[in-house]
């Protein structure tokens, strides 16, 4: 199964269709470390989309919290 990672805006814990996707990690988890000098004490939120294929091509789905960027 593959997926998508994204960061997106505090909301995002809340109504995550309502919330600005930040940045576009790719297809890898990136690291805390990593996560927290660029989005740390801002309230970002990590997010898991499953990727699914459709006849249009790929689509994201399944929006899943992975956490809080601290």
């Amino acid at each position: 199964m593959k997926h998508v990672y994204m960061v997106m805006e505090s909301r995002a814990q809340f109504d995550i269709d309502r919330a600005s996707i930040l940045e576009c990690c790719s297809n890898k988890q990136p690291t805390r470390k990593s996560l927290r000098r660029d989005w740390g004490e801002q309230g970002a939120v990590l997010i898991r989309f499953r990727v699914v294929a459709n006849t249009d091509g790929e689509v994201v789905t399944d929006p899943e919290i992975v956490g809080v960027i601290n």
